[in-house]
């Protein structure tokens, strides 16, 4: 591994350095360079993964009202080890601080009247309100939410499905929030059957 790329601390921070920027992790705290996120206060996020033999590129996006910064770096085969290790501690964070708050206020936003974007930003976006979920294109059907059976994250997607062999909708997973669809998909689709209509 190439010195000083990767490094760890028994507290769980960690350290990564790329190109010239370092991403440095500790407690709920994520800095990338000189901007500081706060991941209880993050808004959006954005996180992919992408192997091919002896070799892995990682990326992570973090967002806060208008400041937003992504930070990616790659590993050739004698650094993997490190990478993964990274990339493991990184996404957990993440996950476990901000995604299940971001994809709660979602929900209540979407269950008020508001949409919500999963995805875009060049990558395919999935636009939820409170009646569904639609792709973002023109003259895309919207997907009612008691036909919604469940969401994933699989091969750099996000993927809704209502039955059958193929997902009905799909995202990029790099785009921001597409990580956190799946979580506001369990919510809506819990809510729905406790509708008063579906007793």
């Amino acid at each position: 591994m190439a010195a000083g790329r990767f490094s760890f601390t028994g507290s769980g921070e960690l350290r990564v350095c790329s190109g010239g920027r370092t991403l440095a992790a500790g407690g709920d705290v994520i800095a990338i360079g000189d901007r500081v996120f706060r991941l209880g206060e993050v808004d959006r996020v954005a996180y992919h993964a992408a192997a091919r033999p002896h070799r892995a590129s990682y990326s992570l996006g973090l967002a806060r009202g208008p400041v937003r910064c992504r930070f990616g770096f790659d590993a050739a085969a004698t650094e993997l080890d490190g990478a993964r290790e990274a990339w493991r501690r990184l996404v957990e964070l993440v996950e476990s601080v901000a995604c299940t708050r971001i994809a709660r206020t979602l929900a209540e936003a979407i269950a008020a009247g508001g949409t919500a974007r999963f995805g875009g930003g060049g990558h395919p976006r999935i636009d939820a309100d409170a009646e569904g979920l639609r792709d973002h294109r023109w003259f895309a059907g919207k997907v009612p939410w008691g036909r919604v059976l469940g969401s994933d994250l699989r091969a750099g997607q996000v993927r809704v499905w209502t039955g059958g062999p193929q997902p009905r909708l799909v995202a990029g997973m790099a785009g921001w929030n597409a990580v956190v669809l799946p979580r506001v998909v369990g919510i809506m689709v819990c809510r729905e059957k406790e509708s008063p209509g579906n007793h």
